[in-house]
């Protein structure tokens, strides 16, 4: 009975095990995009400002140019936009396009996959066996071995001799950044950025389980969830679930629902003169007008000026902390003292009646 009892154990915390290791594999990947936008994000945040008057800016710079051909850019250029700062503020808002970005992105994801999140990621890939049921999932899975036999490899680029899974796997916005084109000679594949693509193909693979992992629970064979006499009973299976067979028919049924819910919301829903829902808008469906701005209260230009002559210049937040302070309205009410007698945390409280 104690043997049962601990090869029922192991057998269990071994898929919990191995869930967790999947998870962490998702995780990591996750982690690497993410950094990779943040980092970029606050970099251009950073160096951006915005110059104003571009066009009338560059017509400067062109007349200046005309006048004086054969003058140095500091003494002709340099004066007419008005300072060597205002270029720098052009070029500097000129890289913060989504071109740029997402090329920024791309580096920081390539230098953060190299140097620290690599080893982790292939001894991952070293102890979970992945498996697919769907051939069109197969480049992924060559993929995946192709990068482990090359684990331990320090060149630049993989291989010419290998056979390299491009399609499926390296998204196209990756492309270019994945494939080196020298001057001489064939086309070669970066080896860390194909890697880096890789686990983002296996990651998405893994989270709608087109790929499965051997040996875990959650991530386990779908296939493994059905009965194990589903294809011989799957007709009498499909009726009691009162779903048709041919997928057709599934997804005709599926979308003639969506359109009747879909139509009896629009029936029901308000149409306020403010929100116009179209498909023919540039950046969405549904349009909001902003409203009119209302009027300025009788009072709130008196009140302005007897503040200003008593405090001066005060921020609206003081003014609010200094309210909520004398009227006593951010403490709690006699109501929420009461139901902390009856035995609620000392932390809860109910906001007061304003």
């Amino acid at each position: 009975m104690r043997h049962v009892l601990l090869a029922a154990l192991l057998f269990q915390r071994q898929r919990e095990i191995t869930d967790t290791l999947v998870e962490l594999l998702n995780s990591t990947v996750h982690r690497i995009n993410a950094r990779a936008e943040k980092k970029v994000t606050e970099a251009f945040v950073a160096e951006f400002t915005k110059v104003r008057g571009k066009s009338g800016l560059l017509g400067k710079i062109a007349a200046a140019s005309l006048g004086a051909p054969d003058g140095s850019v500091r003494s002709v250029v340099f004066p007419a936009a008005g300072g060597e700062k205002t270029l720098k503020d052009l070029v500097a808002e000129m890289k913060a396009t989504n071109a740029e970005f997402a090329r920024s992105k791309r580096e920081v994801f390539k230098s953060s996959y190299s140097n620290h999140y690599r080893s982790g990621l292939m001894k991952l890939l070293g102890v979970l066996d992945f498996r697919s049921s769907n051939d069109q999932h197969k480049p992924v899975m060559d993929a995946l071995k192709l990068i482990e036999r090359h684990k331990d490899s320090s060149t630049t680029h993989l291989p010419l001799g290998e056979t390299i899974p491009l399609e499926g796997v390296v998204r196209k916005d990756r492309m270019e950044f994945a494939i080196f084109t020298p001057d001489k000679g064939p086309k070669r594949v970066m080896r860390t950025v194909y890697e880096a693509c890789v686990f983002e193909a296996l990651r998405d693979r893994l989270r709608c389980k087109e790929i499965w992992v051997v040996g875990a629970d959650k991530w386990r064979n779908p296939d493994d969830d059905l009965p194990g006499d589903f294809e011989v009973r799957r007709a009498e299976y499909y009726e009691k679930l009162n779903k048709p067979r041919q997928a057709k028919v599934f997804t005709a049924q599926l979308q003639a629902e969506i359109r009747a819910e879909l139509g009896a919301l629009d029936t029901k829903l308000p149409k306020p003169p403010w929100v116009t829902i179209s498909g023919k808008h540039r950046n969405g469906a549904i349009k909001f007008t902003e409203p009119e701005p209302q009027k300025e209260p009788k009072n709130l230009r008196k009140l302005k000026k007897a503040i200003r002559k008593k405090w001066g210049t005060v921020a609206l937040i003081d003014i609010l902390k200094e309210a909520a302070l004398r009227t006593g309205c951010s403490r709690p009410s006699p109501r929420s003292a009461r139901g902390r007698r009856r035995g609620e945390a000392p932390g809860t409280t109910r906001p007061a009646a304003i």
